[in-house]
């Protein structure tokens, strides 16, 4: 999911526009009334997009644009404001539109495209560099879809450490499948699902059998806060191109000071729960 920061300096704009975003699918991180807030947000949390007003009681609207397109900052920048006599300027600032106040149903527009075309970028180029220096991967044995067995997480949990990820990932219906298309194509699906996320993941990722699932789980090694949903981004749109039958479900929980282990059973947890209710992806 594509996320967001709104800057505005009237906080009933701002919710307004905080509910824009939401409808148009996007995640609002944090909001505020600060245009220099706001560039250090856009750099903080890496968002995509960044909603602002340049009529700000500071003055520093049109700064924040000049400075995040300064390479500050790879945010698209949406203007929403009443006063923009120029808005060619605004865009040779860095913006990448603008949108006249109080439309706010072309901003919900404008916000689900930008928004739809940033997933998009995700799922094709962002497998967000470690944050860490990571060990080389252990030499396991996999199956031809990438896949090392149930047996050997346990060992590849060890190679975890505070703020990594386990994603735990299932095929829902699986007794439905095998009534469709047989236990054998049932597999293969399975194993296809198993393909499609071996491929979303980074080369230090690890991925394994989990039985207890009836899928996978991922281990997202020296990546940051939104590197689990950005796996599970792409590993959504990956089923959809590729038309696999079934219904993909996954849980993803980051690993904490009480170590991985604990983080493995919450994501487990959490997608026994998810498989029975509506989310298809849930963080823990």
């Amino acid at each position: 999911m594509a996320t967001v920061v709104v800057c505005d300096d009237d906080k009933v704009v701002r919710a307004a526009v905080s509910a824009a975003c939401t409808d148009a699918g996007l995640e609002v991180v944090a909001e505020t009334d600060s245009g220099v807030d706001a560039a250090e947000m856009v750099r903080r949390f890496a968002v995509d997009v960044l909603v602002i007003d340049v009529a700000l009681s500071d003055g520093s609207g049109e700064h924040t644009l000049a400075t995040l397109d300064g390479g500050n900052g790879n945010a698209a920048i949406i203007v929403f404001t009443s006063y923009a006599p120029d808005p060619s300027k605004l865009r040779r600032l860095g913006a990448r539109e603008v949108v006249e106040k109080p439309d706010l149903v072309l901003l919900t527009d404008v916000l689900a495209a930008v928004g739809s075309a940033a997933n998009i970028a995700g799922t094709q180029a962002d497998r967000r560099a470690a944050g860490r220096e990571v060990e080389q991967v252990p030499t396991l044995w996999r199956s031809p879809a990438g896949v090392s067995p149930h047996q050997d997480l346990a060992h590849s949990l060890l190679r975890m450490e505070t703020g990594d990820a386990v994603l735990a990932v299932t095929v829902v219906g699986t007794e439905a499948l095998e009534k469709d298309v047989g236990p054998l194509l049932a597999a293969d699906c399975r194993l296809a699902v198993a393909g499609v996320l071996r491929d979303a993941l980074r080369v230090q990722d690890l991925l394994h059998e989990a039985p207890e699932v009836e899928g996978f789980v991922a281990l997202i090694r020296g990546g940051d806060a939104r590197a689990a949903g950005a796996v599970w981004s792409r590993l959504s749109a990956g089923v959809i191109e590729a038309n696999l039958p079934g219904e993909v479900k996954g849980a993803a929980s980051r690993v904490d000071a009480i170590g991985p282990k604990d983080a493995l059973a919450r994501a487990v947890g959490a997608l026994h729960a998810a498989a029975l209710g509506t989310p298809a992806f849930v963080s823990v």
